[in-house]
């Protein structure tokens, strides 16, 4: 669905496109993940099944899937229960870079491309476009907790690489909430989303050289199943690192 008032309200028919065959997430891959944020509502019909299709896309080790619930359209009658208002401008913000629209279900691939977030066909052609684009560009990055913080170690620009200045964000994840919607558009269904951001955290700006982080563990939401670590470069472009952690 497109975002009222200066982008109208336009509802985007839900795309099917499956055959997608899992595969479990192994340690020690040598590549970065890829991250898809999708940005999704309870209050949109659009979107269950865009939030099917990242629960199978999250199955992949080559990718990290995230859901950002967004508020805009809890005036139709329900209130998102998981959204916040910083992903709506997030997703805001992402507009402004790419295609001048904000929608619901839309998904971002590695910072760089959006498309619809139920078509898998699109995202998959997206995977296939960054990654090929942010091979060169990766940037390393390690997570641990001692002594209460979690430390992060980002590593150098690589010499060619486009990217020298960003953020390193921490996002605190539970893997799966099912929610029962009691009005709107979804009235009567139980979606289950997968990979909700409780919150993001700035560890702190990076520009292009070898960096440590030290995040206080009381400034992270606590009742996460796990985190994810990513760089991004500013303003709001590629995501040039990414790492999960369990702690």
């Amino acid at each position: 669905m497109k975002t009222p008032s200066a982008f109208g309200v336009l509802a985007l028919a839900a795309i099917s496109g499956w055959g997608l065959e899992p595969c479990f997430a192994q340690a020690g891959s040598p590549a970065q993940p890829s991250i898809i944020e999708l940005f999704t509502s309870q209050g949109c019909s659009s979107c269950p099944p865009a939030d099917r299709l990242l629960k199978q896309l999250s199955e992949r080790s080559d990718v990290i899937a995230l859901s950002f619930p967004v508020t805009y359209w809890d005036y139709l009658g329900w209130k998102d229960t998981l959204a916040r208002p910083e992903y709506s401008e997030r997703q805001r913000r992402y507009a402004t870079v790419q295609s001048g629209e904000v929608y619901t279900p839309e998904a971002v691939v590695n910072g760089l491309k959006e498309c619809v977030g139920s078509d898998l066909g699109a995202i998959e052609s997206a995977l296939k476009a960054t990654a090929s684009l942010l091979r060169k560009e990766t940037v390393p990055l390690s997570v641990r907790q001692e002594s209460g913080k979690l430390v992060i170690e980002a590593g150098a620009a690589p010499e060619d690489s486009r990217h020298k200045a960003g953020k390193v964000w921490v996002a605190a994840v539970r893997r799966s909430a099912d929610v029962a919607i009691g009005a709107g558009e979804n009235k009567g269904r139980k979606v289950t989303y997968t990979n909700v951001v409780l919150g993001l955290t700035e560890a702190g700006g990076w520009h292009g050289a070898p960096s440590s982080y030290a995040v206080p563990s009381g400034s992270i939401p606590k009742d996460r199943d796990m985190l994810v670590v990513f760089l991004q470069a500013e303003p709001l472009g590629a995501i040039v690192g990414a790492a999960r952690f369990r702690g």
